[in-house]
């Protein structure tokens, strides 16, 4: 991060690429900001009356980045509903994380009680629920909550660090009460890692876990937290491992976020973007995972979101890995044959911006002629069939051929950026002074709930 005089400087040194609202990275007031090429390079420019002027690096690949968020901002809907959010059910941790967001074991924030939220719930039924806190398993009523969100047609999916999980029996509980996907606490395969990010020693435990997961043969994402000089190299083995085992559905790889105990313990120096998470994962796959593959994939998944009118935040990137006996997995987009696509999602984003009605048609039309050429066999195995029926879209399975990577980061005072939050596909419910919160998006917690702890 680096100071200069005004604003508008930016706009004589590059190429504005659009306008858009951050947040001031010293006072986190909201300030305006400009997407800027410079250099070869996508910054982002906020100018604060305080503070004055702060950049943050964005993209080190313009064509992409400018590609892309034309692309995104050209077909997603203006307005979509929100379907999926997480439920800040208690402060109370298990460990005491550095890079923490949540800063826990704070007594002046209070679990969320299940009789007051249960009225909420009666008016947002078949959403998707997360169940998250500081560590939602430290709530002797878990078995609860799990019964209710279910009892009202919900998808809960669980984010934790573990630590219980290693409990088989405690696990088969939340089995029975119909937990249906765990995201679970996942960097890497070694202790020197989780001594820095965790504090605490963890390779062996997160392997029994998993254990215990692949016996109960429950739906299991990795949440890989990627720090700087710490865990890049654990990228590949984290892969690998998940691409030969198919009870995990999905590696989610995010940036430490400069919010609650991250604040203290790393300096705004280590902070990265999706794009540089981009760059790690080829760099360290040797180039079997490219920015290319991603931009394709990319390319596709907002085409879907928009006609099935789905929230998706553009700071988390997505990526589909076909499991393959032969080479452990293949990118999406190489059997698909997507580059062959582009033009005519392209085309499809035309018909979109004219009001044509026919858009839709024409995607599913374009996307059948696609499936049933070569390989039709191959690719039918990798469709989740039951996205596309009404009712259905929350719950559809990932196909066990597929394993799904993201590449995203949490809003913080440094990246905020107001027209990308604004599509941001995750809200927040929790409870605060005896009221149920229920937000559009979860950067109204994260930026603006310990907005005084920042400062």
């Amino acid at each position: 991060m680096s100071s200069i005089n005004e604003i508008e400087l930016s706009k004589s040194l590059g190429d504005v690429i659009r306008e858009t609202i951050g947040t001031c990275s010293l006072c986190s007031k909201k300030v305006k900001a400009n997407i800027v090429e410079i250099g070869g390079k996508i910054m982002m420019y906020k100018y604060c009356s305080e503070h004055g002027c702060t950049t943050v690096l964005i993209s080190n690949h313009p064509w992409y980045y400018k590609a892309l968020t034309d692309f995104y901002f050209g077909v997603m809907p203006k307005i979509m509903k929100q379907s999926r959010f997480y439920i800040y059910l208690s402060n109370r941790c298990n460990l005491d994380c550095p890079i923490c967001l949540l800063e826990p074991n704070q007594k002046h924030v209070p679990d969320i009680t299940l009789e007051r939220f249960e009225k909420t719930l009666k008016k947002q039924k078949r959403s998707r629920f997360y169940l998250y806190g500081a560590e939602p398993t430290l709530r002797d009523d878990i078995e609860d909550w799990i019964r209710l969100l279910k009892r009202y047609g919900n998808t809960v999916n669980m984010h934790t660090n573990g630590i219980k999980l290693a409990d088989l029996e405690f696990l088969k509980k939340l089995k029975s009460c119909g937990i249906d996907y765990i995201s679970l606490q996942f960097d890497g395969f070694s202790d020197d890692v989780y001594m820095k990010l965790r504090n605490r020693k963890l390779a062996e435990l997160k392997l029994q876990v998993l254990n215990n997961l692949r016996k109960l043969n429950i739906p299991t994402g990795l949440n890989v937290t990627i720090a700087k000089g710490v865990n890049e190299e654990q990228v590949p083995l984290i892969i690998n491992y998940a691409a030969v085992n198919n009870f995990i559905k999905d590696v989610s790889f995010a940036t430490v976020s400069f919010i609650g105990n991250a604040n203290s313990n790393f300096q705004s120096g280590s902070l990265l973007m999706p794009d540089e998470l981009i760059d790690i994962v080829e760099l360290h796959t040797k180039g079997k995972i490219s920015r290319k593959n991603v931009y394709f994939f990319q390319k596709l998944y907002y085409t879907l979101l928009s006609a099935l009118k789905i929230r998706r935040c553009y700071n988390f990137q997505q990526l589909a890995l076909v499991r393959d006996k032969g080479r452990g997995y293949i990118s999406f987009d190489e059997l698909f044959r997507l580059d062959s696509l582009e033009k005519k999602l392209d085309k499809y984003r035309k018909f979109l911006n004219a009001g044509n009605k026919l858009a839709v048609f024409y995607l599913f039309y374009i996307l059948g002629l696609n499936m049933f050429g070569k390989n039709a066999m191959a690719k039918l195995r990798c469709i989740p069939l039951g996205m596309p029926l009404p009712g259905s879209i929350l719950n559809a399975r990932i196909p066990p051929r597929i394993l799904l990577l993201s590449f995203g980061t949490v809003c913080d005072f440094y990246k905020f950026d107001s027209q990308i939050s604004k599509y941001c596909g995750q809200g927040v419910c929790f409870e605060d002074k005896g009221n149920i919160v229920l937000t559009d998006t979860i950067s109204d917690l994260t930026l603006f709930y310990g907005k005084e702890n920042h400062r």
